[in-house]
C-alpha cells in the first residue's frame, strides 16, 4: 500500500473511489489488480442488490450515477483452500509492481498480484500446485484481467524448470499489448518476470531444461517449515561450460587466480534497499570468543585494567594554584561528592548516508553527508590508495548533524566509495535508524567525583575534580574532551583548581563530539558545584555564582593570558545591567500567589507542549513549599493551579523551545521559593 500513489493522495482518498475509477475510466489502479485475486464486489442499483466477483465487476459497463459500490468482501483463502496450522499445504501470496518511480506516486507499467497452494509431491522432491490464480494490470488493457490459462496449466503439476519455462511462454501470449502501448516489449517482460520470480525458488537445484536453461539454487521447503515468500531469495542464474584447452599457447587459457583478486572487497552490494535488507537480516555471524578477556563495560572496570586512551601532551590542561592551601583556607568542605552523566543520540532527521560513483581517470566522487569532508577525503584516499586530488567528496546539505556526521560519517562514506570503486559502478548507502543508533555512539558518558572548599560567604577557595570518561572502543575525538571541559569549568573563579581526568577505553561503541562537546558537560559540573555549595549554605544561588564571578586578575591567572584587556572584561557589570533591566528580581516575586486558604496558583512564560512542564512546577511548587508544613494540607498538589502563559500579566515570556524552556522556568521557580521562605 506504500507504493500505492501519494502519502497525501493516501490519507484523502478511499478504496471505493480507486475501484470506481478503475471500472468506469480504466485507470490503472494496483489495488483492483490485487482484488481480482480473491474479493467479492457488493453493489447496490435503487432496492436491488447483487453480490459479484471484482473480475465480474470490472469487466461490466461503466456504472451509471444510480448504482453504489456498498462494500468489498476479501476471502479467506486459507479457509476456503483448507489450509490450516499444522497442514503441509502451504498458501503463497506477493504482489509485483514496476512503475518509473518504484516508491509511488507514478502510474505503474505493470502489476500483478500472485497467489498459490502448494503442497510436497509424494513420489518426487518437488512441490505440487494444487490451486492457482494470478491477475495482471496496468499494461495497456482497460482493466486486470485473470491468467485463467496459466492457471490451468500449473494446477495440479510439480513445479520444475521445464514447467516453469512453459507457464511463461503461455503467459506471454496472453499478455498482449495494443500498438500504441509505450515500452510493449518492457511490459511483457515484466508479466514474465514476475511469474518465474514467484515460483524460482521452489525448483529444484542443478536441474536442466532441454531448452537450454538452467536454475539456479532452491530453498525447499521441509515439513516443519514455513515458507515466508518475502525472505526467500531470488532464484539466481548459473550455467557450466567445458572448454578443451590447447597446450600450444600456454599458459593462456589455464585456470589462474584473478590478478587482484585478494585487495578487492569482500560482501556484495545489493541492487535495491528492500533486497539489501533482506540479505543483511539473512547474515549469522558467529563470533570465536576462545582466549578473549571479558569485556570492558564501565570507566571502574577500565580503571582497574589500566584502559585508557593516551591523551597527547598539547591536549592535556593545566591544573591551577595549589589545592592544599586553598581547602586550608576553607571555612566548609564538600569532599567527594558525586555526579554521573549519561550520554545522548544525536537523532538527527536524516541517519548517515552517502552515494558514491567512479569517475574517469581512475577517479571516484563521492556525495556524502557529512560535516567534515576533507577528513573524508583523507581517508577515502588511504583505503583505495590512490592520491588524493583523485578523490572528490561533494557536500550539499546535512540532514542534521550536531557533531554526529563529523567523524561517525566517514566510515560509511568510505565502505560507499570502495565497493564502487572496485565494481566500477555507483553504489549508495544509507542507515536504518536502529543501527545508526548502535554505531553512531553519541555524548561521552562521565562519572565525576568532586571535592570543595568555600567560605562562610559562598566564596569557593578550592575545587579538585576526578573525571572518568567513558569514550568507547575507538579513540575519535575523545583526547580532546578533557582540554574543552576544563575550559568550560573555569568559567567561575575557583581559588584553585586540580583534577584528575582518564580517557577510558571500555567495549562500547566510541563516543564523539555531541553538539557543545565542552561547554554541556564542563557547565553542568560547575552548576553542580555552586549549587551544592548554595544548598549547604542556604544561601541563594544566583548570590553564590556573584561572589565566584572572575575578577580581571583571576581571569587572567586562570587563563594565562587570554584575558585580554582590563576596561574589556565587562562581565559583573553585564550581570548586573540585564538582572535591573529586565526586573529579575520583581519579576519572580510575581510568579508566586498564596491565597487565605492555602491554595497556591502559579504563572510561566514556558508553553506546555506536552512535555510535562506543568507537571514539574507543580511538582517542585510542592516539594518546596511543603517546608511549611501547614496542618490540615492534605495532598497539597490539588491545591496547586498553575495558570497559563498571559503576555499581560507576564512579559518577556520568551520562546518555548530547544528543550530548555522546562528546566529555566523550573530553576526560576525554585530560585523563587527559596528566597520566599527565607522572607
Amino acid at each position: 500500500m506504500e507504493k500505492v500513489a501519494s502519502g497525501f493522495v493516501r490519507n484523502s482518498a478511499s478504496l471505493g473511489g480507486n475501484l470506481v475509477m478503475a471500472q468506469r475510466n480504466h485507470f490503472p489502479s494496483d489495488i483492483a489488480t490485487v482484488l481480482v485475486v480473491g474479493s467479492l464486489v457488493n453493489l447496490m442499483n435503487g432496492l436491488k442488490s447483487e453480490e459479484i466477483t471484482m473480475e465480474e465487476f470490472l469487466r461490466r459497463t461503466e456504472l451509471d450515477s444510480k448504482s453504489i459500490l456498498v462494500s468489498v468482501k476479501i476471502l479467506d483463502w486459507d479457509r476456503i483452500m483448507s489450509i490450516s496450522a499444522g497442514t503441509k499445504m502451504k498458501l503463497l501470496f506477493e504482489t509485483y509492481r514496476s512503475a518509473p518511480r518504484p516508491l509511488g506516486n507514478a502510474l505503474p507499467y505493470l502489476n500483478a498480484a500472485l497467489m498459490a497452494k502448494i503442497s510436497r509431491c509424494v513420489s518426487s522432491n518437488g512441490m505440487v500446485v494444487s490451486d492457482c490464480r494470478f491477475a495482471f494490470g496496468a499494461y495497456g488493457t482497460k482493466h486486470a484481467i485473470r491468467a485463467t490459462k496459466v492457471e490451468e496449466f500449473l494446477t495440479g503439476k510439480v513445479v520444475s524448470v521445464d514447467v516453469l519455462y512453459e507457464a511463461v511462454m503461455l503467459l506471454r501470449s496472453i499478455v498482449v499489448l495494443d500498438d500504441d502501448t509505450s515500452y510493449p516489449a518492457y511490459r511483457s517482460s515484466l508479466a514474465a518476470g514476475f511469474l518465474f520470480e514467484f515460483f524460482s525458488h521452489l525448483v529444484e537445484g542443478n536441474a536442466k531444461s532441454p531448452n537450454g536453461y538452467v536454475n539456479g539454487y532452491s530453498t525447499l521447503m521441509s515439513p516443519a517449515r514455513h515458507l515466508d515468500h518475502s525472505k526467500v531469495s531470488t532464484l539466481l542464474t548459473s550455467g557450466k561450460q567445458e572448454v578443451e584447452l590447447n597446450k600450444q599457447y600456454h599458459p593462456v587459457g589455464e585456470l589462474l587466480a584473478e590478478s587482484g583478486a585478494v585487495i578487492q572487497a569482500s560482501g556484495e552490494v545489493a541492487d535495491t534497499q528492500k533486497h539489501a535488507d533482506m540479505a543483511a537480516d539473512l547474515v549469522v555471524v558467529d563470533y570465536d570468543m576462545e582466549n578473549l578477556e571479558p569485556p570492558i563495560l564501565s570507566v571502574e572496570e577500565a580503571v582497574r585494567k589500566s584502559s585508557f586512551f593516551e591523551v597527547p601532551s598539547f591536549f592535556q590542561p593545566k591544573q591551577v594554584g595549589d589545592f592544599s592551601k586553598g581547602m586550608a583556607e576553607a571555612d566548609h568542605k564538600i569532599l567527594s561528592a558525586e555526579i554521573k552523566l549519561g550520554s545522548q543520540y544525536y537523532f538527527y532527521m536524516e541517519t548517515q548516508t552517502a552515494l558514491a560513483v567512479p569517475d574517469e581517470d581512475n577517479c571516484i566522487v563521492v556525495y556524502s553527508s557529512i560535516q567534515a569532508p576533507e577528513d573524508a577525503q583523507s581517508t577515502i584516499s588511504r583505503c583505495l590508495r590512490i592520491p588524493e586530488h583523485k578523490v572528490r567528496v561533494i557536500t550539499r546539505r546535512v540532514g542534521g548533524g550536531f557533531g554526529g556526521k563529523a567523524m561517525k560519517a566517514i566510515p560509511v562514506a568510505t565502505a560507499c566509495a570502495l565497493a564502487a570503486y572496485n565494481l566500477r559502478r555507483p553504489v549508495r548507502m544509507y542507515m536504518n535508524r536502529k543501527t545508526d543508533m548502535k554505531t553512531t555512539g553519541g555524548r561521552h558518558p562521565m562519572e565525576v567525583t568532586y571535592s570543595v572548599g568555600f567560605k562562610e560567604d559562598g566564596r569557593i577557595t578550592a575545587l579538585h575534580l576526578d573525571i572518568l570518561i567513558n569514550a568507547g572502543i575507538g579513540v575519535d575525538i575523545s583526547p580532546i574532551i578533557p582540554l574543552f571541559m576544563v575550559g568550560a569549568i573555569i568559567k567561575y573563579d575557583w581559588g584553585a583548581f586540580s583534577f584528575d581526568i582518564k580517557v577510558c577505553r571500555t567495549n562500547h561503541s566510541s563516543k564523539s563530539a555531541m553538539r557543545g562537546p565542552r561547554e554541556v558537560q564542563g557547565t553542568f559540573i560547575s552548576e553542580a558545584v555552586i549549587e551544592h555549595v548554595a544548598s549547604v549554605l542556604s544561601m541563594d544561588v544566583d548570590s553564590v555564582r556573584i561572589n565566584n564571578l572572575h575578577t580581571f586578575n583571576s581571569l587572567d591567572f586562570f587563563c594565562k593570558g587570554a584575558a585580554g584587556e582590563l576596561k574589556e572584561y565587562t562581565l559583573p557589570s553585564i550581570w548586573d545591567k540585564l538582572a535591573a533591566s529586565s526586573s529579575f528580581k520583581e519579576r519572580t516575586d510575581m510568579i508566586k500567589h498564596i491565597f487565605g486558604d492555602g491554595s497556591v496558583a502559579v504563572e510561566v512564560g514556558g508553553i506546555e507542549l506536552g512535555q510535562g512542564l506543568w507537571t514539574k512546577v507543580k511538582q517542585l511548587t510542592e516539594f518546596s513549599l511543603s517546608a511549611i508544613k501547614c496542618d490540615g494540607m492534605g495532598d497539597f498538589l490539588e491545591k496547586i493551579r498553575i495558570i497559563q502563559a498571559d503576555t499581560l500579566s507576564l512579559i518577556q515570556g520568551g520562546l518555548t523551545a530547544g528543550s530548555t524552556t522546562s528546566s529555566v522556568v523550573v530553576k526560576l521557580l525554585e530560585s523563587a521559593e527559596i528566597s520566599w521562605l527565607k522572607d
